[in-house]
């Protein structure tokens, strides 16, 4: 069943899903979000329950919520676990848990910019006591720490095949007079030779050019590469970074240099084909890399803005975008 979950122009957060025969729609008991510069984040758990984080409207802070009966929203203790504060560019995903005990299966983690630095927060049960109810506290750490340049730009953030977490996002260098928002990515390696023990972040800058980066998004395949595709704005193109266990490692590569907006969606088929759709001419296209450099596109419809691309449990294709404020829905069935 799709999903989709976005904001009106007063802020109202929505939620949107299709049943076999049509489309629900439903307003949300939540405040409203931030100017809707960045996503509304949404990631569904092994239970079909949704989960959702943004920003709020009136004070900066993070909003998470899920819904199991009834929805039950809350704002998230960034600062430390201990109290909330002011966070941009929010990005959630649940982990669903397939190599983890019950209680810390479908465990939110969510990376969002405070205070110029980059963030990790998840709400899951203390590691020394499973069995007591999931908490922000001691769940709270600093990835990628500002110096004279703020990191934590554009988030985004995914799981591959192991469920190991990494997030990409931009570092923004001009506080240090260099006009650049150069490509980095932050692994983590958690913590598990004793209960408690702290995570590593293994950082890496993917794409060191001359480059003033934004809006990423990120897939993996289920071999373990992964793609980054992301919005280069000198140059006004659409990029792609691909990482793994290859030589090449990381291989950067022009999607387009006719794009029409800024932001894009990345994904993996099932015949482990990188696919990338974005908006160029006003219109949706629809690219799968077939080669070193070269690219299949298709032209879908009218629109892709706000797009946003997921492949199912049997390959099909699905993709949400907005054409003059009107929100779209996708289906290229697996064939």
């Amino acid at each position: 069943m799709p999903w989709i979950a976005y904001t009106m122009q007063s802020g109202a957060v929505m939620l949107a899903y299709r049943t076999a025969t049509e489309w629900l729609r439903e307003a949300l008991p939540c405040e409203p979000a931030a100017r809707d510069e960045y996503r509304i984040s949404l990631s569904i758990d092994s239970k079909s329950r949704p989960h959702l984080a943004y920003q709020s409207r009136a004070t900066d802070h993070l909003i998470y919520g899920v819904r199991d009966v009834n929805w039950q929203f809350e704002e998230a203790n960034t600062e430390g676990g201990l109290f909330p504060g002011s966070v941009r560019f929010v990005i959630m995903k649940v982990c669903h848990g397939v190599f983890q005990n019950p209680p810390f299966k479908d465990i939110p983690h969510l990376c969002y910019q405070a205070g110029l630095s980059l963030w990790h927060a998840s709400k899951a049960p203390p590691p020394t006591n499973p069995s007591a109810p999931p908490t922000w506290r001691k769940n709270v750490e600093k990835v990628d720490s500002s110096n004279l340049v703020e990191k934590g730009w554009f988030t985004a953030l995914d799981f591959d095949s192991q469920e190991v977490l990494r997030t990409a996002y931009f570092d923004d260098r001009s506080p240090a007079g260099v006009t650049a928002r150069q490509l980095r990515m932050a692994t983590m390696i958690p913590g598990v030779d004793f209960p408690g023990q702290p995570n590593e972040w293994r950082v890496e800058i993917l794409d060191r050019g001359d480059v003033l980066g934004e809006c990423p998004a990120m897939a993996h395949s289920i071999t373990g590469e992964g793609i980054i595709s992301y919005f280069e704005r000198k140059t006004r193109s659409l990029k792609i970074c691909m990482f793994g266990n290859f030589p090449e490692s990381p291989a950067i590569e022009v999607v387009s240099s006719d794009v029409s907006d800024v932001r894009s969606a990345v994904g993996v088929s099932h015949q482990s084909r990188f696919c990338i759709v974005y908006g160029a001419g006003g219109r949706l296209r629809y690219a799968t890399r077939t080669g070193i450099g070269t690219f299949a596109v298709e032209d879908v419809e009218a629109g892709g803005g706000w797009p946003q691309l997921i492949f199912d449990s049997v390959g099909s294709a699905h993709v949400a975008h907005v054409v003059n404020g009107t929100l779209r829905y996708a289906l290229a069935p697996q064939t």
